[in-house]
Order: C-alpha cells, then sequence, then structure tokens
C-alpha cells in the first residue's frame, strides 16, 4: 500500500514538472476588460503618441476571446510592451494574425514605401537608444517571398524578415512560431541578450492607404520548431 502511494505521488510530481517545463510564457492573450481601448501594458514612445495610438489599435471582444485590431489610415505608431525575456529559455515566439487590407505599393526595403501591414518586434537593450537591436517580423504588402530578410531603411539594428505577403490570404488567421534565438545568432553572434520589449505595428504613413490588421496569442515557448 504504502509502495503505490509512494509510486503515485512519484507519477503526479513528473507530471507536474512536465506541465511546468512546458507553460509558455505569455506577453498577452489580450483581456476582455479593455475592449474598445488599447490593451493595458502597452504604449509608444511617450504620452502624446500613447494617445494618437489609442485611436488606431483597440481590442476587439469576439464571445469569448479579445485580440487587437489595428486600423492604419496614414499613419506610423507603434506600440510596445515591456517584458523580460531570457531565450536560452523561452527561444520561441508563437502567435496568430490576420490582415484584412493591405497597405498597397508598401514595400520594407525602401524608404518611401516602407509600411507593413503587420508587424511584430522582438527589441533588445542597446546604448542607442532610437536604434537598438531589433527583429522585426512582418506580413508585407509586397511580393517579397516568404523567408526573405533585410535591413530597415530607417534603423539599421531593425532586421525584418517576412513571415506574410501580397499573396496570403487575407481576413484569414494565421498561426506564426518562430525561432527568436536562432536569428538573433544569425545577426548578432551568440552572447545573447535578454529581450526587453515585444512591439507591434501596422503602418502606412508612406504610401498613404489603408492597412486593418489584428493580433492575437503572443507567448515565448521552451521548446524548438
Amino acid at each position: 500500500m504504502k509502495l503505490r502511494s509512494l509510486l503515485f505521488s512519484l507519477l503526479i510530481l513528473a507530471l507536474s514538472s512536465l506541465v511546468l517545463a512546458d507553460a509558455p510564457l505569455v506577453v498577452d492573450r489580450f483581456s476582455l476588460n479593455d475592449e474598445g481601448r488599447l490593451p493595458s501594458g502597452w504604449k509608444s514612445r511617450n504620452d502624446e503618441m500613447t494617445e494618437k495610438a489609442s485611436s488606431i489599435y483597440k481590442v476587439v471582444v469576439e464571445g469569448e476571446n479579445a485580440y487587437l485590431v489595428a486600423h492604419s489610415k496614414g499613419e506610423a505608431i507603434q506600440i510596445g510592451k515591456e517584458i523580460e525575456i531570457d531565450l536560452n529559455k523561452y527561444p520561441i515566439l508563437h502567435w496568430r494574425w490576420k490582415v484584412d487590407r493591405l497597405c498597397e505599393g508598401g514595400d520594407e526595403r525602401h524608404k518611401e514605401t516602407g509600411d507593413s501591414a503587420a508587424g511584430v518586434y522582438v527589441v533588445f537593450p542597446s546604448w542607442k537608444k532610437w536604434n537598438p537591436k531589433a527583429i522585426k517580423y512582418v506580413w508585407s504588402a509586397s511580393e517579397l517571398p516568404i523567408g526573405f530578410n533585410t535591413k530597415s531603411p530607417y534603423a539599421s539594428d531593425t532586421k525584418i524578415i517576412v513571415l506574410q505577403n501580397k499573396k496570403s490570404p487575407l481576413g484569414k488567421w494565421v498561426e506564426e512560431r518562430v525561432n527568436v534565438r536562432a536569428v538573433y545568432e544569425k545577426f548578432w553572434g551568440k552572447k545573447l541578450k535578454k529581450v526587453k520589449l515585444i512591439g507591434i505595428m501596422t503602418d502606412s504613413d508612406n504610401t498613404k492607404k489603408e492597412a486593418i490588421a489584428a493580433y492575437d496569442d503572443l507567448v515565448f515557448e521552451e521548446k524548438g520548431p
């Protein structure tokens, strides 16, 4: 009887450890309580920009799920959430997004067309306050091939990676799962820095077109693809 009880306890401990090991680190799944407004914990560069951002980014609720919608009409405002992530422990970023309207003519390679229908930033600390190291994953309005990478024409230490493009289906949620640690090592070597901020931007200031996108379920995970 005692042996059976001991084996049962060990099984429970093993299962508990397994669950904890696989637990994701949530950046945001968005809250029903934030419906119609900027999500809690997210802000732009300063108070004025955050106020402007509140007219572009709003939480939408459908049934029991909340997600972020971005509607840019010629603006370029990024919002971010400060969160520290150790990529040695959580190398994988997972989220889902959809684009309902592309900023036609956008092409991330050039300043005059550098709009993205949807973009998710992973930002690392740097002494360059306005040009930190960053990886920007984009849903491009261009025909740049999926997997294409370049540097931002505005910030040389921002590396852009195309995950979806003009040919991707509109109005449909798409799941993404990327190995941030591997990308960081590719561009900057194996001396990893911790993630300090996750950013989101749907912009159309260069093309002067509209862009509409949605974002949900941003989490970091332990296990790689």
